[in-house]
This record gives C-alpha cells, structure tokens and sequence, in this order.
C-alpha cells in the first residue's frame, strides 16, 4: 500500500482543521478499535504501572497519541458501551445501569459506517441489554459470553483474538473495514492462564511494589480503596490483553493495512479499587464511583502517516466523542440529531489544542456493588462537581491542583459552586424520564 504523499497529507489536515469530510480512498480509513473492561487509568506502563507488563501497548502509545483526561461518559460498562455506539450520554439514550438496553431505533456509530461501504466486524463483550451487535450494524459479529471461557482460556481473550485474526485475513480487500474488538479482561473474576499467574507471583515475591503512602485515599466511605497494584492474577490478564493487542497488530501488517488503519484502544471505565482489584492512585477511588478513578481511563490513539509519534493531549475527551470522530475519519458526513452529545475531536489527533465544548457530566443514578450510592458529576474546564442525589450534598474540587480530589473547596469558593449547581441542575433537568434506585433521591428542583 502506497503512504500518503505530502499533497494528500496536506489536504487531509487541511480538512481536518477546517471541520470538512475527508475524501480518501477506501483503503487508506480501517478502524480497529480495542476496548477493554474495567482496565484503570494507571494499568498501563505508559501510563505509570510499575508491575503489570504492557510492551506492546506501551510501544503503540510511543507510535501515536495519549490521552491524559479521557473519560468514560458512565462509571460502569453499559452505559458506556452504549454510549461509544450511540454518541449520547446514558441519561438521553437510557443505559443507566450495567446490563440496561437502550431503543433499538439508535441508528448507531457501525450502522453508519456500514452504510458508507465499511465491513463492520465485533467480536467479545457486548452487554447492552436488548440491542445486538447485529441490530446495532455489525455485519459479523461473534459475541462472548462471559463463561464462555476455558481453564487455558478464561476471559477468552485468545478466543477473542482467533476471531478478530480470522477476520482480517477472510476481508473483502476493497472495502474499508471497522473492526470493535471488546474483551472480558481485566474484569472479575481474576484468572487468566496459569503459566501467566506464576510469572507474576514470582515477581512479586521477588520485587514487591511499594506503597505510595499516606494520600488520604484508603477509604471510599465503607470500602477500603487498594493502594498498590500487586494482584498476580490480574497482571496476567493485563499481559494476556497486551499479547492479544500485538498479535492482532502482527496480523494486520502482514494483510498490507497496517499504515492505512487507525488503531485505538481504551477501557469502559476504571478500574475496580474498592473489591479491590488494583489500584487507580493518584486518581481517587474507581469503577462504579464518580471520582476520577472510575471515569478517567488510558486512550490510545495510533495511524500512521496521520498522527504524530510520541504525542500526548490533556484535553478532555469522551466515550460520547468516538462516532462524529471516526464518521469524520472516515470521510463520511456527520449525523448530529444522533450523535447529539459527542463532538468531533479529530483536529486532536493532528495537534490542536482546544475544544469547543462547555462541560462534561455523568449521571449514575444507582447504588453499586464497588460502595458508591446514587451519584451525579460534572466537569467544567478544571473545576470538577460531584452530587450525592440521596443527601443533596455537592462537593467541588479543582482538579488542575488536586487531581486526588482530596481538598474539597465549596466552602472557599461559594460562588463558583453556585454556578456549576446551576449548570449541573439544568443539564439533570433537561431529561426527564431518568430513573432513579429510590424516588427520594431525585434533584430538588
């Protein structure tokens, strides 16, 4: 396959920066998306692990861009899957909770690329209630149920991978092909092969991690929150996710694709810290709570020719983001009466700096097995704003100073918690129809 020459990458940017369709040949736009489950915002090396082994994700982040402040528009996985197919925010499309549906009339993210001449393949985790993966537009799919494993085998990540192999060597070379690759790891329960656990036992007893030490963040209400990362079986699974990643990848080169694929891979929300599972530190707490240990997640973004080596971009991007991105990528137009609450954020990718978006918020209006209780959060440029629906108690944090959200400011500045009330207020009220675990919890209005 022919690279871009120096005038296609100018016209390609050019439409970039301008916010307009980009027309290239079919083979030079593939997606390959990995999305992986409950993996934290710190379990990977280049994100700070010292004890889980992730070379191959790692490298893939040298090769591209990393994303500092992605965030996950739920603390839990369906709502999030959810919202990656739809580019709408669980309180509009009404995925709430782990294992709720969403309407089957969401056109969705494959659905669109299928109708612009793309081969939509999924294979692993789906979990959005009542829709499928052949209703949400997937061509091919070949969904996994959780059990579905084996003792050598048991998130069936290799399983997960044969698929995704079989299909990039069986594809119509034509055609443009989006590929969502979903895995059960690192999820509970904790197993992966045994040849990999031992490993890690070992390395744990050879070299144990340190603790960070004192950070005020050893409990989330009734819950212990893990402070190390030192679970053998989980960086296993962290390893068996990495392998899975590069072999995937290997293939792909060897189909003559790998310079016109963009690749990315990401988590549905954080890591699990109050079973515990592993540790998010310095972020505060995990999956299920509204802290940014269970909304912010790693996200790597890599195509190359496209996007820079070795970038990296603290602005604020999330799950709701991904369909006008890859419909802009793609060079098809965007669809906003769906993707109503995602933006495109391309120009990222090829260095801008700035969005325009006013704020992020997350709605999670249930009481989770990781502790957390009913819970609402907003971000606004750096002030981050969480609400306690059942106490009707507000805390306001700037995450420019204190990303640990130790220090809790709505005291010191009454003013700028006044405002984001408000604002939080206004976005609660804008959706009616939202359920709540217990009447009583709903926001005053």
């Amino acid at each position: 396959m022919k690279r871009f020459t120096g005038q296609a990458l100018a016209c390609f940017l050019m439409c970039v920066l301008l916010g307009l369709p980009i027309e290239l040949h079919a083979a030079q736009r593939n997606i390959l998306f990995f999305l992986a489950d409950d993996l934290g915002w710190k379990d990977l090396g280049c994100y700070g692990s010292a004890f889980y082994e992730t070379p191959h994700l790692d490298k893939l982040a040298s090769q591209g861009i990393r994303f500092t402040q992605a965030y996950t528009s739920s603390t839990v996985c369906s709502p999030t899957r959810a919202s990656i197919i739809t580019g709408q925010t669980p309180a509009r499309h009404g995925c709430t909770n782990y294992g709720g549906s969403i309407s089957k009339s969401h056109i969705g993210l494959a659905k669109a690329l299928a109708n612009g001449g793309y081969q939509t393949f999924f294979t692993g985790k789906w979990h959005i209630g009542n829709l499928n993966p052949q209703l949400a537009g997937f061509q091919r799919s070949q969904e996994i149920s959780a059990r579905a494993g084996t003792p050598e085998d048991p998130k069936s990540t290799r399983k997960i991978t044969a698929n995704t192999v079989k299909f990039l060597t069986e594809l119509d070379s034509d055609k443009p092909f989006f590929a969502y690759v979903n895995y059960h790891a690192v999820h509970l329960a904790l197993r992966e092969a045994p040849e990999l656990v031992a490993k890690y036992q070992a390395k744990l007893k050879a070299n144990p991690p340190e603790t960070i030490g004192p950070m005020g963040l050893e409990k989330e209400r009734t819950r212990l929150n893990k402070q190390v990362q030192n679970i053998p079986e989980y960086a296993a699974m962290m390893e068996g996710i990495d392998n899975s990643v590069a072999e995937i990848l290997s293939v792909l080169k060897k189909t003559g694709r790998a310079e016109n694929t963009l690749v990315i891979f990401t988590s549905d929300n954080g890591g699990l810290s109050t079973k515990p599972c592993t540790s998010n530190l310095p972020l505060r707490a995990g999956k299920g709570w509204a802290y940014e240990g269970g909304i912010r997640v790693p996200l790597i973004a890599c195509w190359p020719g496209i996007i820079d080596p070795d970038k990296q971009t603290d602005v604020p991007v999330t799950s709701m983001d991904f369909y006008p991105t890859l419909l802009h990528l793609a060079g098809l137009p965007l669809i906003p009466e769906q993707h109503v609450d995602g933006i495109d954020v391309s120009r990222l990718l090829t260095g801008g700096k700035r969005l325009e978006r006013q704020a992020l918020y997350w709605h999670y209006p249930h009481y989770h097995g990781a502790g957390c209780i009913p819970v609402g959060a907003m971000r606004y440029k750096n002030w981050k704003l969480v609400h306690w629906f059942g106490e009707q108690r507000y805390e306001l944090y700037d995450l420019h100073s204190d990303p640990s959200e130790l220090e809790e400011l709505s005291r010191r500045d009454p003013r700028k918690l006044l405002v984001m009330k408000r604002m939080l207020t206004e976005w609660q009220q804008s959706f009616p129809g939202i359920k709540y675990d217990n009447p009583n919890t709903l926001p005053k209005k």
